[in-house]
């Protein structure tokens, strides 16, 4: 009897430790450096996955939690001293995909995570609708780390938002590139035409840019580009549900993407 009790509080305890996800941190947030990047290469046809190098998870989460700690102390620019939390990202640091916003936002500012509104629900909902994954199971985060604000001085007020100033993108690019380097994701999916533009380097809207793949311009990997796929923001489904859709056209291909054996 004591055996079989023995036994099942084993089974408890592995299934238990299968759940934990000890490459998950809390959110922190991301930057860009050296104003705009090169622009970005031609669409092509849906690329092949690179096999990702594999690195010790624990030096990664360790890496990634001494990045967090330095966005933290962050006063590069004046959003650093206007915020009331930095938002440095959020999710897997095994992550295949990487989702990346504009800046956070009234609630993202106060929560310190990103996506956390309405459109972060929505983002929630499409991934899980369409991909069939959790926001723990992707990576999250925003070009600016810190909440862009028309009128600093009142960073409690809500409508308060603006978009991120060329010299606050260049003062966090860096951080957000170092966030890709430790992740490796095999995808980047830039949400809106702000974070579409910035990344690829491009001047056309995103209407123009999206169901299409580019490689991430800056070569973070040598050889293994890194895929972007431009997609329409969240918030800009909650302001016209026609472009769902589209959204959802990409969203497919996002999954198709995903769903292709790496190459190895």
């Amino acid at each position: 009897m004591m055996k079989q009790e023995l036994r099942a509080l084993a089974a408890d305890l592995a299934a238990h430790l299968k759940t934990v996800d000890e490459d998950t941190i809390p959110s922190p947030q991301v930057t860009l450096s050296g104003g705009l990047p090169p622009k970005a290469d031609k669409p092509e046809s849906p690329p092949v996955p690179v096999k990702k190098t594999m690195t010790a998870p624990g030096a990664i989460a360790e890496a990634m939690a001494a990045l967090s700690d330095e966005v933290s102390a962050c006063r590069k620019c004046p959003l650093g001293h206007a915020r009331i939390k930095a938002v440095f990202g959020v999710g897997s640091l095994k992550a295949e995909v990487v989702f990346i916003g504009e800046g956070p936002g009234y609630a993202e500012d106060h929560r310190g995570e990103p996506f956390v509104g309405r459109s972060g629900k929505l983002l929630d909902k499409i991934l899980e609708t369409v991909l069939g994954l959790s926001r723990g199971q992707v990576y999250i985060a925003n070009i600016v780390k810190c909440h862009p604000m028309k009128d600093p001085e009142h960073p409690e007020s809500m409508g308060n938002d603006r978009p991120p100033a060329p010299e606050e993108i260049s003062a966090c690019r860096p951080y957000l590139e170092k966030q890709l380097t430790l992740i490796k994701p095999r995808c980047v999916v830039t949400l809106g035409s702000v974070a579409a533009k910035l990344i690829l380097g491009e001047t056309r809207g995103i209407s123009l840019l999206r169901g299409k793949w580019y490689d991430y311009p800056n070569g973070l990997f040598g050889s293994h580009a890194l895929k972007v796929l431009p997609t329409y923001h969240p918030a800009a489904l909650l302001r016209n549900p026609n472009l769902k859709r589209d959204t959802w056209e990409d969203m497919k291909m996002l999954k198709a993407f995903l769903e292709r054996p790496v190459e190895s």
